[in-house]
């Protein structure tokens, strides 16, 4: 068998772990972002003058891409994905101040729009979250992307990837206690973290083929 040989099997081995684990298993999907505050209200002074517009929002939000639809009306151009565990939710800082889903009262929605509407739409939103450490609370995280091209998503299916920015028109982040302050922010960043067990394999690649170059 030649070298040549061994690194293909190799390569198809470790590929081929990495395709099937996911499958065999739930399948926990976390998204990092990056955005930027374009909007602020806070006539009360609750959150302390310490977040300004262009100030930099970062954090990172997981669902569980394995989650029924569980839409009421049966709309099939909307798929509604709600989790009541963690650790699916939001976590966001910016100015100091920690925005966050509870993890003990997680109630949090991945919404899909395919052609609804006149526009495909990606919703995520947390609506119980835990209070900033001056004790202000937090009454929606949310984060909404829609394309009035409607040729975003093809379903309403539950995306395991990370939205690709530029196909969306709106882009708005929004964390707010209603009447009391509101932060619109657009997402200039987002990718999807690996999970541990796709970090392992892709390492074990790695290792194998570096062997096999030194055979």
């Amino acid at each position: 068998m030649t070298k040549k040989t061994i690194l293909s099997l190799v390569v198809i081995l470790v590929c081929g772990m990495a395709f099937f684990a996911p499958m065999a298993q739930a399948e926990l999907i976390t998204i990092n972002i990056t955005a930027t505050v374009n909007y602020l209200e806070d006539f009360g002074n609750y959150l302390e003058g310490k977040i300004h517009v262009g100030d930099t929002i970062t954090g990172s939000y997981t669902y569980e891409s394995t989650t029924p639809d569980t839409n009421p009306f049966d709309d099939p151009t909307v798929g509604d994905y709600w989790h009541y565990a963690q650790p699916a939710g939001i976590s966001l800082t910016v100015g100091g101040f920690d925005f966050k889903t509870d993890p003990t009262n997680v109630n949090f929605l991945a919404s899909i729009g395919n052609n609804h509407s006149g526009r495909d739409v990606y919703l995520m939103r947390s609506y119980n979250n835990l209070s900033l450490s001056n004790g202000t609370g937090v009454d929606y995280i949310s984060w909404q992307l829609d394309d009035h091209t409607q040729t975003a998503f093809s379903s309403d299916v539950l995306p395991a990837t990370a939205p690709i920015l530029s196909q969306w028109q709106f882009n708005n982040l929004r964390i707010d206690r209603v009447g009391d302050y509101l932060i619109d922010a657009q997402v200039t960043n987002a990718i999807v973290i690996p999970e541990p067990t796709t970090l392992l394999l892709l390492l074990l690649g790695a290792v194998a083929i570096k062997n096999v170059k030194h055979f």
